[in-house]
């Protein structure tokens, strides 16, 4: 029923955590469990309005144009361009905290604000020799979600079951397909809906045929490895 005020919700939860977080303790809550928390004297009224534009004005209004403005090309290619290299400067900001041990987050670094213990009033530096094991598993999670997508999983998949299979015979296309009520999917095993061969004589969904091609363009029968770039539907005679 509130679906469509759903960027209006999450802005207004939000800005209750920055609130009760950075307003309140100059700490997120992440931040509290750590005993760590902003220098005071460096975010003054100014900085505060800029931290809370940032980190929540800005992604609401992307959410909300992402959300309302779908028909607008040019603002969706904007949108993209200025997520992606969000995503860059994210990156370049994490290797630099690894280098220093100082300003995890990009809003740090373009605020210029520091971190101070909050055990005790001696100030540390959070380097290599005070990183606590959250934080480095905390930036490994980080590292890993850059680089996983770009992994094409399924290609290695196949790499991988090739370099380890005996070589098998190669079938001839011109096998018969066989499809009865028993017939399962090659793939997932399942009953197949919409059955679609690729030449060879063992049957695939068509979602799962079609699926595989699309992410690896060298897909193989992961039964008897017969590769092909088309695919057919089975036809009953």
């Amino acid at each position: 029923m509130l679906s469509h005020l759903q960027p209006e919700i999450n802005f207004v939860l939000n800005s209750a955590l920055w609130n009760f977080s950075i307003r309140t303790h100059y700490a997120t809550f992440g931040q509290q469990m750590l005993s760590i928390a902003y220098e005071k004297d460096q975010l003054p009224s100014a900085k505060l309005a800029l931290h809370y534009l940032l980190t929540t004005v800005l992604p609401y209004a992307k959410e909300n144009a992402q959300f309302r403005l779908t028909n607008w090309s040019r603002v969706q290619k904007l949108l993209q361009l200025a997520e992606n290299a969000l995503v860059v400067y994210n990156l370049v900001n994490f290797f630099k905290f690894l280098r220093s041990g100082t300003r995890p987050l990009l809003v740090d670094c373009l605020l210029r604000i520091n971190h101070r213990s909050l055990d005790g009033a001696k100030r540390r530096t959070i380097g290599y020799s005070y990183m606590t094991r959250e934080l480095v598993w905390a930036g490994f999670l980080e590292l890993l979600g850059f680089t996983i997508p770009f992994v094409n999983y399924h290609a290695l998949k196949r790499k991988l079951r090739n370099l380890l299979r005996i070589e098998a015979a190669p079938q001839r296309q011109d096998e018969r397909v066989e499809l009865t009520a028993d017939t399962r999917c090659a793939y997932c095993n399942e009953r197949v809906i919409l059955p679609h061969h690729m030449g060879c004589r063992h049957v695939f969904c068509y979602l799962c045929l079609k699926g595989n091609q699309l992410a690896d363009a060298g897909f193989q029968c992961n039964v008897c490895d017969y590769r092909s770039e088309t695919f057919r539907k089975v036809v009953v005679l």
